[in-house]
């Protein structure tokens, strides 16, 4: 299928030579080395437990060339919640790439803030997850998995494409190119959450990627006042009043839906991706998940996945800023002051694996109480999109982990590889029915 021109919502008449040159790149990204930060927070990810048991015994909270580093769970937590101290600093780079307002990741807490989160949850509501999400994921991922004969890249082909086909059918936003909207919306992930060193070329390709991810949404917009259907999530929105009763802008509805979207898609193809990884590593975990997804049992499969996960998060932490003067573990022995401007790293991966608050932090217990998987965070900017990842993720790996002799294709193939920090490929086999 063509795509659509970064300024038009007309088929592309550029070559393919001129797209490469002028055009969202993904090769850029994909091919690009990662730098020295990149390399050391993946190897702390491999390799987590020495370092952060070290950090959280020696110095729970690290300060080194303008950054901070947390690690012990009760300040991770606090942190968190100090939302008006530690700021989030996605707001500049969420507005830039929505051309219009910013969206509730980059935003403090306030009226505009409270105001907006109302209208995201009355349009996501949980309700959804279980009449929509959780059904088009499961017919989506089985028809998939069936096609598949047997061997499958279970990031492109399963984790990215599901959400990718949520987005046309739950969200209403038309997809014409399922692969390279996936990586549209991960180059514009990245750059928004993940590159807090402001790269050149991601930032390059994130724009040119906004570029050609705002005329879908604005064509969604369009057909959604031209034709009215509250199912889906641009029906939804241009439908919303808001409290001093006007309706929403066109803008607006644009920066929620670039939001929910660029949350969704790329969070759920690392999450997915990652999960599946710690599976395959681990036989205790697949033999439990696969256990329960044999016996239907959606809950305990969700658990088995989330704990799982806690093993290999998103990332070591969310990045925040200190916006005034401050301490951090006020009162204890290894209080810190930190000065306005200092970047931080906030450590929930290592919060997880606290043994001050986390009982057995090791052992894989999918029956471990919720306080002690803060994968999506917590406070204020805890993700909003959590409970919609959760029944979209597992009904995407269910039909998966439902086949017989599930195991990683041999050689490369069966290799997780990466385009930044997001995973890309990995080809597993089961034996068809």
């Amino acid at each position: 299928m063509s795509y659509v021109n970064a300024t038009a919502m007309t088929p592309r008449a550029e070559s393919a030579e001129s797209a490469a040159t002028t055009g969202f790149q993904p090769a850029r990204l994909a091919a690009k080395k990662p730098g020295i930060g990149s390399a050391i927070v993946q190897y702390i990810l491999d390799h987590p437990y020495a370092v952060y048991a070290f950090f959280r015994r020696f110095k729970p909270v690290l300060i080194a060339k303008g950054w901070a580093f947390v690690s012990r769970y009760d300040d991770v937590v606090d942190v968190l919640k100090r939302q008006d101290v530690f700021a989030v600093p996605f707001g500049a780079k969420i507005e830039t790439l929505n051309d219009g307002p910013n969206f509730l990741l980059g935003m403090a807490d306030g009226p505009a803030y409270q105001a907006l989160h109302q209208i995201v949850a009355r349009t996501f509501p949980d309700s959804d997850n279980r009449t929509a999400i959780a059904p088009i994921a499961a017919e989506e991922a089985e028809a998939l998995v069936a096609a598949s004969d047997g061997r499958i890249d279970a990031i492109r082909d399963l984790v990215t494409r599901v959400p990718t086909r949520l987005c046309e059918r739950h969200y209403g936003v038309a997809v014409p190119d399922e692969v390279r909207f996936g990586h549209i919306t991960i180059a514009m992930s990245t750059f928004m959450f993940g590159d807090p060193s402001d790269d050149p070329v991601v930032r390059a390709e994130a724009l040119k990627a906004g570029a050609e991810l705002r005329p879908l949404i604005d064509a969604a917009i369009g057909s959604a006042r031209a034709r009215p259907n509250s199912r889906t999530v641009a029906g939804r929105l241009v439908g919303e009043i808001r409290a001093d009763g006007t309706p929403l802008d066109d803008a607006t509805i644009r920066a929620i839906l670039i939001g929910m979207i660029t949350g969704f898609v790329p969070t759920n193809t690392m999450a997915g991706g990652n999960m599946l990884e710690m599976l395959l590593r681990r036989p205790d975990m697949l033999r439990a998940a696969q256990a329960a997804a044999r016996a239907d049992d959606d809950l305990l499969l969700t658990r088995c996945l989330w704990e799982a996960f806690r093993f290999l998060p998103l990332n070591p932490g969310p990045f925040r800023v200190c916006g005034e003067d401050a301490v951090i573990g006020a009162g204890t022995r290894h209080a810190t002051a930190i000065k306005k401007g200092t970047k931080m790293l906030v450590g929930t991966h290592s919060a997880m694996f606290d043994p001050r608050r986390v009982e057995r932090p090791k052992a894989f217990d999918p029956s471990r109480p919720s306080r002690n998987n803060l994968t999506f965070g917590s406070g204020l900017h805890w993700c909003i999109g959590a409970p919609l990842a959760e029944a979209q993720i597992t009904h995407t790996l269910k039909p998966l982990l439902t086949r017989r002799n599930l195991r990683r294709a041999p050689g490369k193939d069966g290799k997780m590889t990466k385009d930044g920090p997001f995973p890309a490929h990995l080809t597993v086999l089961f034996d068809p029915d």
